[in-house]
């Protein structure tokens, strides 16, 4: 071979190495572009799971006072004798209930004897 022949061989080897060195140069490029959106999407979520578990945090003590001043409150309810009016009201409807008991056995075992029959 020539010597220009070559020239021109490692010539042209040395163009297709430039061209695939800048292809490879663009895909790196194009990759940071990639892994800096992705690390700054990631970051702002961080930012954001932070600011909700702060929130979460504040609303869970919050319910957690809630429950407490609660409780005391119904403690205190408790302690007090019943109302005389709510114990009237229990005394009828418990008087009801014994009442009507008898009557509801029959219905329900009546509709009990319906249900088991060929016919229903």
């Amino acid at each position: 071979m020539e010597r220009s022949q070559k020239e021109e061989k490692w010539l042209a080897r040395e163009i297709q190495l430039s061209q695939k060195h800048a292809e490879l140069l663009a895909k790196r490029e194009q990759l940071l572009h990639l892994s800096q959106g992705e690390l700054n999407s990631s970051e702002h979520r961080a930012k954001v799971h932070q600011a909700h578990w702060t929130h979460v945090q504040q609303r869970n003590k919050q319910l957690q006072q809630d429950i407490k001043r609660s409780q005391v409150e119904m403690k205190d309810i408790a302690r007090q004798p019943p109302n005389v009016k709510f114990t009237e009201l229990q005394t009828m409807y418990w008087t009801t209930v014994q009442d009507q008991l008898p009557q509801w056995k029959k219905q329900l075992k009546e509709k009990g004897s319906a249900m088991n029959s060929p016919y229903h």
